[in-house]
């Protein structure tokens, strides 16, 4: 059985930033900055050349969120700040011994996001501060606008550029889920086992460590519908593209963001879509309404304008059964109706895969929402470190961490409170 001090579970932005910083990429500060507060600006003067030697608490027992010490100096302004004008620098040290596990590699489930998906915000909210997508950009000779929105494709490139310009992939294994955390026994000299399963072969594994990051990403764990032969053969539990769907009838199951894009998309392709949902219409108009900023989002507004000839939208609705042949039962507001469909599509998202830590009985969660449809039940952890207020040695990165947000601009910084308190611990700074 390997034993790595620090075991990483899952390749997305909230892992790997843990990974660089881990591997030596160590946080300063230069040049001419300032904090709001005289009194963090005094901290982080005394600390600019290793704020990770700084204990957060310090912070957090004056009143100021340790998470935004370093997300100020990642993103001091809206915009995206020029290259140049960078005062968070890195400076590379001893690497700490970590192994990474991942089911996609480098960028998470960005690698299993439809074809031609945008994000959600512009591409400096999507970096991570150690290898900034500008200089990603430049390198590649991209001709890209950093304060724009990002597809995926280079998305995706740029967190495997990213793995490769800091030397993470010696310490990446991707293809390999992990099932199970669990504490060591006595006999053995480590604090947490883990188990994990290669996808391709089936083959398991076992590994020992003393902390664990937990940033299996927000969809980790898929949701299940509850409705009769789901496993026809024209049903997709995941929309991809256009072409990947035959016929012109496409039916689309959900509500939320993701299967807004695949029946929006769907329909610019000239397919005749039927969009199921749960929600109020008012809910959905709200959302539309209020997301006008997003190209997507300005196309739903367009065609809810328009005739609709080839959108039809069912509110407060539920499938109950697929039959044979693409013969659908939904239950509607009018009552229960049957209709002949070539393909369908169910984006009823996901949640983090919270049955890996269920060896430690109930958890303690934070339930977080936001005015855009997006919900997560987040771990309850210790705003100065995110160390599990449940599980000491536990991590939760990204979306699953109490304090973060919902957007990736407010959980990226974590990865220093986190890399800091285990580097702190362990005797390395």
């Amino acid at each position: 059985m390997q034993h790595h001090s620090v075991i990483i579970a899952g390749g997305g932005p909230g892992g790997l930033g843990v990974a660089a910083t881990l591997e030596g990429w160590h946080p300063r500060f230069e040049g001419k900055y300032e904090f709001p507060s005289p009194e963090v600006q005094q901290f982080a003067r005394k600390h600019e050349q290793n704020p990770l030697a700084l204990d957060p608490h310090e912070l957090l027992e004056r009143g100021h969120r340790p998470i935004e010490f370093y997300r100020m100096r990642h993103h001091p302004i809206q915009g995206a700040l020029p290259l140049d004008e960078w005062t968070l620098k890195f400076t590379k040290n001893t690497r700490t011994d970590w192994l990474m596990l991942t089911t996609d590699g480098p960028g998470g489930l960005w690698n299993n996001t439809p074809k031609e998906q945008m994000t959600l915000g512009p591409a400096h909210w999507m970096e991570l501060a150690h290898y900034p997508i500008g200089k990603f950009y430049q390198q590649t000779a991209r001709d890209r606008d950093i304060n724009a929105l990002v597809h995926r494709n280079d998305l995706i490139l740029y967190y495997q550029a990213f793995a490769e310009e800091l030397g993470l992939n010696d310490h990446i294994r991707s293809g390999i889920k992990v099932t199970n955390v669990l504490p060591a026994d006595d006999h053995i000299d480590a604090r947490f086992i883990v188990e994990a399963v290669n996808q391709a072969t089936g083959e398991e594994t076992k590994y020992s460590c003393d902390y664990v990051v937990f940033g299996v990403g927000p969809r980790s764990a898929i949701r299940k519908l509850n409705a009769n032969g789901v496993d026809n053969s024209y049903v997709s539990l995941a929309y991809t593209h256009t072409d990947d769907y035959t016929g012109d009838r496409v039916m689309v199951v959900g509500g939320g963001r993701s299967a807004d894009w695949a029946a929006q998309e769907l329909h610019d392709a000239g397919k005749i879509v039927v969009y199921v949902m749960r929600q109020k219409p008012e809910s959905h108009l709200k959302l539309i309404n209020d997301s006008q900023f997003l190209p997507y989002y300005q196309r739903w507004a367009e065609i809810l304008a328009g005739a609709q000839e080839r959108m039809g939208l069912l509110y407060e609705s539920n499938i109950t059964a697929f039959e044979p042949g693409g013969l659908t039962t939904i239950n509607t507001r009018e009552g229960l109706i049957q209709l002949q469909v070539d393909h369908v599509v169910v984006e009823i998202g996901g949640d983090p895969d919270y049955e890996i830590l269920s060896s430690y009985g109930d958890l303690t969660f934070h339930v977080k929402r936001d005015n855009f449809r997006l919900q997560l039940n987040q771990l309850v952890v210790d705003q100065a470190t995110f160390e599990s207020v449940d599980i000491p040695g536990i991590y939760p990165a990204g979306y699953s961490a109490q304090g973060t947000g919902l957007s990736v601009i407010g959980f990226h910084a974590g990865c220093f409170l986190i890399a800091g308190d285990i580097l702190r611990k362990s005797g390395a700074i």
